[in-house]
């Protein structure tokens, strides 16, 4: 504690998102106040002038970044060369009558448009060089990440050969005895096969995964009967063929609503929709809540949700967007990967 204050939260709130643009104005105000301030400007007219300076600059700058983060992420290139030829007209426009006419600036229209442009070249390479630390820091936690994972499981799992010669033993016995217990061993080998074996890779067909998926399902219907009023639904559409994502991404929200959201004493339900577009995959599950009150994210251990949004945050930055909803019937999550 510092002076009643908490380090770490100093440490980050000064490192936060906002903390960087507050930095970069900073310094822009105190660039622009040395620049100015001369013998034959005042101080209080200098520190008006260059106040003036920042808040005309904010404008273009913040809504170019919203029509960058709208457009050209998304490759509408023609809409967003249009726009930035906008900003940089209007507010070029709006800086020549605002300086010319207040403090009597005698610079033209083209130069105040050029200030403008290079403000927002300089801006979007500042956004670009941060972007490229984030990613490349993301990915040093993701490589630190997988190699802790694969240390652990050098020191705790049972060799997979072992583990599926096993299982097909026990389902070549079961076969003679009992079809139900033998298609539940026949669904958990391949779906083990999957999370162990086939999830190494760093992308997978989104079919795969909706393979397994639905090998879960059926795996999970297996404790029911035709008298349990449970209503589960797999809805998929589009083409999951040509779509890579890493693998076990979708599994734990389904897994997390079979554990949470079913109940054998009263009606349950299980509503699982995934669809899949040229640029984007959208997956929903929603699933009846029987606690009878909301609860938080830290109820759900078996998602370990917040694992889940970091895991999001690492592979998918700035390119998707998770949503829960949590209500005293209702749980659910939507959702949504640029692709």
């Amino acid at each position: 504690m510092i002076l009643g204050f908490d380090r770490n939260k100093l440490l980050k709130i000064g490192t936060s998102r906002i903390a960087y643009h507050v930095y970069f104005w900073t310094f822009f105000f105190c660039s622009w106040y040395l620049l100015l301030r001369t013998a034959e400007n005042t101080a209080l007219f200098t520190i008006g002038y260059t106040l003036s300076i920042v808040g005309m600059a904010l404008f273009p700058v913040y809504i170019h970044f919203y029509f960058f983060e709208r457009f050209f992420s998304r490759k509408r290139y023609t809409v967003y060369i249009g726009l930035l030829i906008t900003i940089i007209v209007v507010f070029g426009l709006l800086n020549y009558y605002f300086f010319s006419h207040v403090f009597d600036d005698k610079n033209g229209p083209l130069t105040f448009m050029l200030n403008v442009s290079f403000l927002i070249v300089i801006t979007t390479a500042l956004k670009f060089v941060k972007h490229g630390i984030h990613q490349r820091l993301m990915m040093q936690e993701i490589k630190a990440k997988q190699l802790q994972t694969e240390l652990d499981l050098l020191k705790t799992q049972i060799h997979p050969h072992f583990l599926f010669n096993t299982l097909n033993n026990l389902y070549g016995l079961a076969r003679r005895h009992d079809a139900s217990a033998a298609e539940g061993i026949f669904q958990l080998s391949h779906l083990m096969r999957y999370m162990i074996v086939d999830s190494r890779v760093d992308r997978i067909d989104l079919e795969k995964e909706v393979q397994q998926i639905q090998r879960l399902i059926d795996l999970q219907k297996l404790r029911f009967t035709e008298e349990d009023a449970v209503d589960i639904q797999f809805k998929v559409e589009g083409d999951v063929t040509h779509v890579l994502i890493p693998p076990m991404l979708l599994i734990p929200f389904v897994e997390n609503a079979f554990k949470h959201g079913i109940s054998l004493r009263e009606p349950s339900f299980i509503h699982i929709h995934l669809r899949a577009g040229k640029n984007d995959v959208a997956f929903s599950v929603k699933n009846s809540n029987h606690d009878g009150h909301k609860t938080d994210e830290s109820s759900h251990p078996g998602l370990g949700l917040r694992n889940v949004r970091r895991r999001l945050e690492l592979l998918y930055p700035d390119a998707h967007h998770l949503t829960v909803q949590n209500t005293c019937q209702v749980f659910e999550i939507n959702l949504i990967l640029r692709t």
